[in-house]
């Protein structure tokens, strides 16, 4: 799946281009642009439970993925997804537009990883180092997608780049998230997850985890965050993994904005009837079916 360095990237630049969103998710991501990182980050959150936090995916030997990202990722995403959307719908537990940005967020996030995730797999059975496990390999390259279009938005590789540390910024206090996300917020989680995976995180888990994606964000935006930088030999590794003859990563990318403007599109008007009948629900996942690709790398 794609780096969530990637996923927050494709968010704000959803939320850029709002003209092309329903309004109330136009203005939604406008004013509560943080809602829709934690949104898109939610279910690659769990990576960051440990003292390395997102870095656990980077060494040649990836560690075991965490439980809940493996259930976020693999069992009923969208309806997952469609529950959050109807507590939001009923004004239950936060505000309309802090619930919408975070909803689109979540929903951005599918649509990011169902168009890459094939890609990538591709690319990973190709390039595949000798010493490289097939996690290793994917982490390898979800991470210089995210780097190759961040280079290609601002002109310049930007790990260590200050700027990076605003990306991981998912509550409105400035800072480091000490007290977590709010009550309201952990509600909607934990109500949507117990209905549809059976089982949802604590508060406590859910709040460690977004002070280690801080921290995680800190230091890549730092100096030691250039450990992470584009290596060397990027040049031929853009051709090869990024855009070149067999390859069109930022074509997948905008293909992935397309489908999450149409998935939002349908989901505002669902929303907007307040109550999800079966009737309603089967509509939706007949036009963006359940999916489940491997949680990877962070």
């Amino acid at each position: 799946m794609p780096a969530l360095l990637l996923h927050l990237t494709a968010v704000e630049r959803l939320a850029a281009d709002a003209r092309k969103l329903p309004p109330p998710i136009a203005r939604a991501l406008n004013e509560d642009i943080e809602y829709a990182r934690l949104g898109t980050a939610l279910p690659d959150l769990p990576q960051f439970g440990g003292l390395l936090g997102g870095w656990r995916q980077w060494p040649r030997r990836p560690r075991p993925v965490p439980h809940f990202a493996r259930l976020l990722h693999g069992y009923a995403p969208v309806a997952l997804g469609l529950k959050m959307a109807e507590l939001v719908a009923m004004g239950a537990l936060v505000g309309k537009e802090p619930g919408l940005a975070f909803v689109s967020g979540y929903f951005a996030h599918l649509c990011l990883d169902r168009t890459l995730h094939p890609l990538v797999e591709t690319l990973a059975a190709r390039h595949r180092q000798a010493d490289e496990t097939g996690e290793a390999a994917h982490a390898r390259i979800d991470w210089l997608h995210a780097l190759f279009y961040l280079r290609d938005l601002h002109g310049r590789d930007m790990a260590g780049n200050p700027y990076l540390r605003s990306r991981f910024q998912v509550t409105k206090r400035a800072g480091p998230p000490a007290r977590g996300i709010g009550r309201g917020l952990y509600e909607l989680i934990r109500l949507a997850s117990q209905e549809t995976l059976q089982q949802a995180p604590t508060k406590s888990e859910i709040d460690r985890w977004v002070r280690g994606m801080y921290l995680y964000g800190f230091v890549l935006s730092s100096p030691v965050g250039r450990l992470r930088g584009l290596p060397s030999y990027s040049n031929l590794s853009y051709r090869e993994l990024y855009q070149g003859p067999d390859v069109d990563v930022p074509a997948a990318v905008e293909k992935a904005q397309a489908l999450t403007r149409e998935v939002l599109e349908r989901l505002s008007a669902l929303m907007n009837r307040t109550h999800f009948t079966a009737r309603l629900r089967a509509r939706f996942l007949d036009e963006f079916p359940e999916g489940s690709v491997e949680a990877c790398a962070a």
